[in-house]
């Protein structure tokens, strides 16, 4: 191969290369080649750099493993490799092939990754975004690299020009056109699930198979792009909110000039939307804008030095004022007017939002890099963090009116507004006014009913393991003697019902029903209507429980009127006549379906069983009531303790108990 490399033959010269590139993997090889006159070859054709040879990407290739699988390393190349990669890289968009320019991504991709100034201070960030129109695999490189050049730069002076030149319009709409706006989040799911979306259906032949695996293949190939996309945004998006990082972790220092500047602009702004403090100047009229704007003490830049969120919550509440001072007034004229319990403190509204939108956006945190938790509105506009901020702001206080919360309600109103961003978020909004509809749109009482229904899955799916199945089954014996007995209690105190008239044409008359306290009688008769009072039971008939022979129900009941059971329950009662083979009837009219369950599951009880089982809908009603409370009892001495959905293996027994401690 290396005789090859001296040859004339262009042919002969791109296999030999093809097959260093190949055996330059291998680390003995590598180093025999690097000390072997042949390898000088290589670094003349470098040095040339001949853009339309069709070899030089074969040469970068067995160059660069070369180096990378030897004692040098690909870190020790010198200026001449990284110099002509740039160079590549820098130019014009159509002056250099696609497979060239991607071979050179990847090669400044592993080195930034190796020894960063070996290319950083040679590569030009708005031609890397320019880059990022060409295809797909181009996009991805240059976007690799760039998040790798901003890593880099993290806590230097180039780290804000990086943002600085990200953050230009022209910068942003490439981002958003080409990268951002072409994430399909679906395919993003499906790879993190491992759920492709290709399902095949029904019987196939072996070429509509071949045909089906191999798209399967290719989707799996996108779920697959579209997540490195999605991930290398995301951390472009966490290095361009980190610069935001110094603000959060710094509170007001005392040179500052400033920031006294920002707090009396605000405050005016307010005062002449008040209208109350116009011309008026001294202590007592800022002690009462600011209380009026809901800070704590007289000088609001004690209130910033807290961190975080240190300075970052007096520049959002600037911006807001300064940049969107229509919707500043309006909000500090509408606590203004409102009572003073129910006034919204902004001061410290900002503050705690200033802080909550930190902690959702994770800013000062270190950058993830397996991470999917990208959100477009941050490449819509030149202040993403402020604009976010004065729309939060605005939904913070509609649900504070929504709430009709007090100061002591300021805690769960963050609570309701964190939920709302959320759930905003999950939706990916494209823009800042996507992102505001959405929040109007889950207002307070969305979000208590999407907690209701979380919380009602989260119980029901509690409920299905095995352990709380067992625990219900122990339970529902206790449940049901309970309210047997409850059965059994009101049949004691007795009730009043309707007998059918036995004429026709008269009228229904009242009677009382009453279980004997020996269960063993039930007493029965008419009453006066005009008495409430139990009437006494040696005046009523009685009925030997252990003579009931049968009980008969709603339609099939003798004394039943189709006309008139509308409201109304009958049921009666067979026992045993003073005539042989006769059976006596009671019959009895209930008013309401709750008395009438209630008594028929009491006469079965005191049947026995004989009569059937207490199965009337309201019984197993406040059994299931009764079983769902005794198990939140239990379980919440379980909270925050995982139930496994498998039961426990039980170790098994001991080959003997010859136990033996020895003190």
């Amino acid at each position: 191969m290396t005789s090859q490399l001296n040859e004339d033959q262009s042919e002969a010269e791109a296999e030999a290369l093809v097959k260093i590139a190949a055996f330059s993997k291998d680390p003995f090889f590598a180093q025999y080649f690097l000390e072997n006159v042949s390898f000088q070859c290589l670094e003349r054709e470098l040095i040339k750099w001949d853009a339309e040879s069709p070899r030089l990407i074969s040469i970068l290739h067995a160059y660069c493993n070369t180096l990378e699988n030897s004692d040098k390393g690909l870190g020790n190349c010198g200026d001449v490799l990284p110099s002509k990669v740039a160079l590549t890289i820098e130019s014009q968009l159509n002056v250099y092939s696609d497979d060239l320019l991607h071979e050179c991504l990847l090669i400044a991709i592993s080195l930034c990754k190796l020894k960063p100034s070996l290319i950083s201070s040679k590569l030009n960030i708005l031609r890397l975004v320019q880059h990022m129109t060409k295809n797909a695999e181009i996009k991805r490189e240059a976007l690799t690299l760039l998040v790798l050049l901003f890593k880099a730069a993290e806590g230097t002076e180039r780290e804000k020009n990086i943002f600085a030149l990200l953050s230009t319009g022209s910068s942003r709409r490439i981002l958003m056109d080409h990268i951002v706006g072409k994430i399909d989040f679906r395919l993003v799911e499906a790879y993190k699930s491992n759920n492709p979306l290709l399902v095949v259906f029904g019987p196939l032949t072996n070429k509509f198979q071949q045909t089906s695996d191999k798209s399967t293949e290719n989707e799996k190939k996108q779920q697959r792009y579209e997540y490195d996309v999605c991930c290398l945004m995301q951390q472009l998006q966490h290095l361009m909110l980190n610069l935001q990082r110094h603000k959060l972790l710094r509170g007001v220092l005392l040179d500052d000039t400033n920031a006294p500047e920002k707090v009396r602009e605000f405050c005016n702004v307010a005062s002449e939307a008040d209208g109350k403090i116009n011309g008026v100047s001294g202590l007592k009229g800022k002690k009462s804008i600011f209380n009026k704007l809901g800070f704590a003490t007289e000088n609001p830049l004690n209130e910033f030095n807290e961190v975080p969120p240190g300075c970052l919550a007096l520049d959002c509440i600037h911006y807001f004022c300064t940049k969107r001072k229509d919707e500043y007034e309006k909000l500090v004229l509408e606590n203004c007017y409102r009572a003073d319990s129910l006034e919204c403190p902004i001061g410290r509204a900002s503050i705690e939002l200033t802080k909550l939108l930190a902690v959702v956006f994770k800013v000062g945190e270190p950058v993830v890099e397996d991470c999917t938790d990208l959100h477009p509105i941050f490449f819509s506009h030149d202040y993403p963090f402020e604009e976010i901020f004065c729309i939060c702001i605005n939904i913070l206080d509609k649900t504070w009116k929504e709430m009709k919360a007090t100061a002591e309600d300021f805690t769960k109103v963050m609570r309701v507004v964190r939920a709302q961003i959320l759930r905003v978020l999950q939706l990916k909004p494209l823009n800042l006014g996507k992102f505001e509809d959405g929040l109007k749109k889950h207002t307070y009482k969305d979000i208590i009913e999407h907690w209701q229904k979380k919380r009602e899955l989260f119980e029901e799916e509690e409920m299905k393991a095995p352990q709380i199945i067992e625990l219900r089954k122990e339970l529902e014996r206790e449940a049901t003697e309970l309210v047997r007995l409850q059965r059994l209690k009101m049949m004691e105190r007795g009730c009043r019902f309707r007998c059918p008239a036995k004429g026709r044409g008269n009228k229904d008359k009242p009677c009382y029903l009453i279980l004997s306290v020996n269960h063993k009688f039930l007493h029965y008769g008419e009453v006066d209507e005009k008495v409430t009072e139990i009437p006494p039971l040696d005046k009523l008939q009685k009925i030997n429980v252990a003579e009931i022979k049968s009980l008969t129900l709603g339609k099939d009941c003798a004394h039943f009127n189709p006309r008139r059971c509308r409201d109304e329950y009958y049921f009666s009662l067979a026992t045993d006549s003073n005539k042989p083979g006769c059976l006596e009837t009671v019959d009895i009219i209930a008013t309401d379906q709750k008395t009438y369950q209630a008594w028929v599951d009491g006469i079965k009880i005191l049947a026995k069983g004989k009569l059937g089982k207490m199965d009337s809908k309201s019984a197993k009603t406040e059994i299931d009531m009764l079983l769902n409370i005794e198990l939140k009892l239990q379980l919440l001495d379980l909270d925050g303790v995982t139930i496994p959905t498998c039961p426990l293996v039980v170790p098994p027994l001991p080959s003997n108990y010859n136990f033996c401690y020895s003190l």
